[in-house]
């Protein structure tokens, strides 16, 4: 064992823990002047010295809650975490809305800041902020390292906690002395703590499928928690066995093939489709496996929950009965409560006869909505007609939130998991561009983000870091030059209309120059049948792509709970 810098010691423990890439921005709160003052300071520069030397390829993004941003897309992509850093001050707290993004999506990540010196903690010093009480709300755990000895220990424990139960983000915050201060290491032993993954209980996984099988139109409900623990496959499975039709939320699109048998798409507000809608509204008990229960799936309560009966499993215990109380709740990884629910399900050899179950080939066909249209300006549903024909399963997809997102929930096409990586609980602006950089520098794939014209204009600037790296993201731009998501909640819940018409996004502002100012490819579409050859001539150009799709501005989405279907507007 020998003495390094605490610094050094982090970047260590990051390779052990299996960190191949970091996304951030380096930072110092003092300058040459104040250090030749003996001047205390702040930052994240202590780290980035010894980052530098190591393994671990780091991506310098242009703001730090897009560096939080690319890596929960690393990880959503791909399964593997990544870590995020950045200085102190307003560097640490730009870092919020990412910690918060992750952390309510279930998305493990690390969250490195630089911070003043332990000597002006609480002295209002420069780029001083106690981000790890700012934080603590929106994470699973946040940490001021003051002690240099706890270095070693805390992120051990802290890389356990984002991993364990429930993932999520953790904020370490570490003094500038803290970082430069030498402690006894020996690399070769330190080693990743292990965690209990929860078993489910045998007595409660047969009373689920004698429930099951007492009930008249079961439904098996599949959230983000299974693909989350990698289960996907075997939900289907289950599905199968059982011969249930499938629900999934918007956190598990992708989940199951589009085409399957029992494939009964999304239900609820927003992401809502009128096959879920049915299909919900026809079953008497409602098997949820790794799912939430949250407000934009279920719309309101009493309506989601009248008549019918609730299984719900989550690795959480919080979680269950945190909404409404099931009438079983099952503590357990989703991977183990499919695989003790497949053994009961074989023993007892039975099939549901849900009334929608032989017809949902059908209903999927005469339900869908539309999406060939052709008029001009384009409607917006033919833009996701173009993206599922073009891109298939060969592309990554990130949206952030908005009347895009919703528009993209309901009619794109998504056939494995983790090639749809939307942010479900946050709705954050800007997550579309980082988060697809963050997907595709994971796995190699084309990446795609599907946003709004508004939206665009929060974190474009992570174009020039796309082109840098040579890493050719798609920006899809879905311009119909209106807040439209917000006027559709004012004109329907309030019957005005007030700032949210942009007309300029289609006219003085140029979306194909600030593409190109990021030395990247930029194109504008006004006639449908050209928005195939924009994509191709995107791809072929080998940089990142802005295509700027000039839409109808007077289309609103059809949203509705699972008991009120989907108004269908305008068209």
């Amino acid at each position: 064992m020998g003495t390094m810098k605490v610094s050094e010691v982090i970047v260590k423990i990051l390779e052990a823990e299996g960190i191949k890439a970091a996304f951030g921005i380096p930072g110092a709160g003092i300058n040459g002047i104040k250090a030749a003052f003996g001047i205390p300071g702040a930052g994240i520069n202590g780290i980035y010295k010894y980052l530098g030397e190591s393994n671990i390829e780091h991506y310098c993004n242009r703001h730090e809650e897009a560096s939080v941003h690319a890596a929960g897309g690393y990880f959503r992509a791909s399964g593997e975490m990544a870590v995020a850093l950045c200085t102190s001050g307003p560097g640490a707290t730009n870092f919020v809305t990412g910690v918060y993004t992750c952390n309510i999506d279930s998305i493990p990540v690390v969250a490195i800041t630089g911070q003043a010196v332990t000597a002006q903690l609480g002295k209002d010093a420069f780029q001083c902020v106690d981000i790890a009480q700012i934080c603590e709300p929106v994470t699973k755990k946040t940490y001021c390292i003051t002690d240099p000895e706890a270095v070693v220990e805390t992120f051990a424990e802290a890389f356990r906690i984002a991993r364990e139960g429930k993932p999520g983000a953790v904020v370490i915050d570490l003094p500038l002395d803290v970082q430069n201060s030498d402690i006894e290491f020996d690399p070769t032993t330190y080693k990743s703590l292990s965690y209990e993954v929860p078993s489910p209980d045998q007595d409660k996984i047969e009373q689920a499928i004698t429930m099951i099988r007492n009930a008249k139109n079961p439904l098996l409900l599949m959230g983000g928690g299974v693909i989350l623990a990698d289960a996907t496959e075997k939900c289907v499975q289950l599905a199968e066995t059982l011969n249930m039709p499938v629900i999934t939320t918007y956190m598990a699109k992708g989940g199951i093939p589009e085409d399957h048998k029992l494939n009964a798409g999304h239900c609820g507000i927003q992401v809502g489709q009128p096959i879920g809608n049915k299909v919900f509204l026809d079953s008497d008990l409602v098997l949820g496996i790794g799912c939430r229960f949250t407000d934009r799936h279920t719309g309101a309560i009493d309506v989601y929950r009248r008549d019918r009966k609730f299984i719900h499993i989550n690795i959480e215990p919080g979680e269950i009965g945190k909404i409404f109380e099931p009438e079983l709740g099952i503590v357990a990884d989703a991977a183990l409560a499919i695989d003790a629910l497949l053994v009961e399900a074989q023993k007892c050899n039975y099939k549901s006869n849900h009334v929608d179950v032989e017809a949902l080939p059908q209903l999927r066909s005469e339900m869908a909505r539309k999406t060939n249209y052709s008029q001009q300006p384009i409607i917006p549903h033919r833009v996701f007609e173009e993206l599922n024909k073009y891109f298939g399963d060969n592309a990554i997809f990130t949206t952030g939130c908005g009347i895009t997102q919703i528009w993209s929930g309901q009619l794109q096409q998504i056939n494995q998991p983790r090639l749809y990586l939307a942010s479900g609980g946050a709705g954050t602006l800007g997550y579309d561009i980082p988060a697809a950089f963050g997907a595709a520098v994971a796995t190699g794939k084309q990446a795609v983000a599907v946003m709004g014209d508004f939206g665009f204009t929060f974190h474009a600037q992570e174009l020039a870091v796309c082109a840098k790296n040579k890493i050719p993201v798609i920006v899809v731009v879905v311009n119909n030059a209106y807040l439209g998501l917000i006027r559709q909640n004012q004109k329907y819940a309030y019957g005005y209309e007030c700032d949210v018409a942009m007309e300029e996004n289609q006219g003085m502002m140029d979306y194909v120059k600030v593409a190109e100012g990021f030395a990247c490819y930029g194109e504008r579409v006004f006639d449908p049948e050209e928005i195939p050859a924009a994509l191709k001539r995107a791809q072929e150009s080998g940089k990142p792509a802005v295509i700027d799709i000039i839409c109808d501005q007077n289309v609103d989405c059809s949203m509705g709970t699972a008991l009120d279907n989907c108004r269908e507007f305008v068209y």
